[in-house]
Parts: C-alpha cells; sequence; structure tokens
C-alpha cells in the first residue's frame, strides 16, 4: 500500500497534494490578482480614449483656424484694414455645428508699426475638453498690402 494514503494525522487521512482542492486564500489571490489587471486595463482604455479625444478636438481647431485663415486671405487689403482690432469670429460656417458649436474663435488684427504696409492677424480658438480642462489653439499671420502673404504658426498653448 501506498504509504502516504494510509499515514494518519491527528485522525485524519493524508490526501495526496495532487488530488486537493483549491483552498480559499488561493481563490482570493486569483481574484484580487485578475480584479487588478481588469481595473488596470480599463483605466489604460479611459485614457486611451481620452487622448483620441483631445487630438480629435486640436485637429478640429486647427482646421477651424485654416479655414477662417484662408477666408482672410481671400479678401482684399482694403477689406482687412476694415475689419475691427479685437472681434469674435462665427465659428463653424463650414463644418458641423455639432461639432464647431464647443469652440469660441477671436481675432486681432493690428498694425506692425516696424513694416508699414503690414498687418499682423492673430486668430485665437478655445474650447473645454470633455476632461473639463479649457485649451487654445492659435494662429498668427502677416498680411501685406502688396505681396503673397505668409503663414507664421503658433503650436498650440
Amino acid at each position: 500500500m501506498n504509504r502516504e494514503i494510509t499515514k494518519r494525522t491527528f485522525g485524519t487521512q493524508r490526501i495526496p497534494r495532487s488530488t486537493r482542492g483549491v483552498t480559499l486564500v488561493e481563490v482570493l489571490m486569483a481574484v484580487l490578482v485578475l480584479s487588478t489587471a481588469v481595473a488596470a486595463t480599463i483605466m489604460a482604455l479611459r485614457i486611451g480614449f481620452s487622448s483620441i479625444q483631445l487630438a480629435r478636438d486640436d485637429t478640429m481647431a486647427a482646421q477651424i483656424l485654416q479655414s477662417e485663415m484662408e477666408d482672410l486671405r481671400m479678401m482684399s487689403w482694403k477689406d482687412l484694414q476694415e475689419l475691427e482690432e479685437v472681434e469674435e469670429f462665427q465659428v463653424g460656417r463650414q463644418f458641423d455645428p455639432a461639432l464647431a458649436g464647443r469652440f469660441r474663435g477671436e481675432r486681432r488684427v493690428d498694425e506692425d508699426v516696424a513694416r508699414p504696409g503690414m498687418k499682423e492677424v492673430e486668430l485665437l480658438l478655445e474650447w473645454t475638453a470633455s476632461s473639463g480642462v479649457e485649451h487654445q489653439r492659435v494662429f498668427r499671420t502677416l498680411f501685406s498690402k502688396e505681396g503673397l502673404n505668409d503663414y507664421y504658426y503658433v503650436i498650440a498653448r
């Protein structure tokens, strides 16, 4: 006979390790490890989706600013001079209002004192992300009375 099976300890028969069940502590540890892994995965997905939304908002802001800049580029020098010094511009004329409605745009037109016949135009776009954090993006360009406009962009703040 197998010695291990017949050996008695404290009046009970000893069961070989290969045929024993799982203890409560082992089950609890397994549940803890699995729940930690699931929670970490959910957090990673949440952060990833938040980053994707921020990138979408930033792309939409750049497209809105580029569109407004192109509209200004199509203006004559006379029309450009008639613009208010600081003025809000309508966001989303060419975009879906449901998407662009979260953005607020402001246009600043300044005379360039160092170079006569030049104007600096700055477009500022602000929005609040789904996380509640406020963001802004700025485009600047120079317009000249008798020349082709070059674009100078500023990285989003």
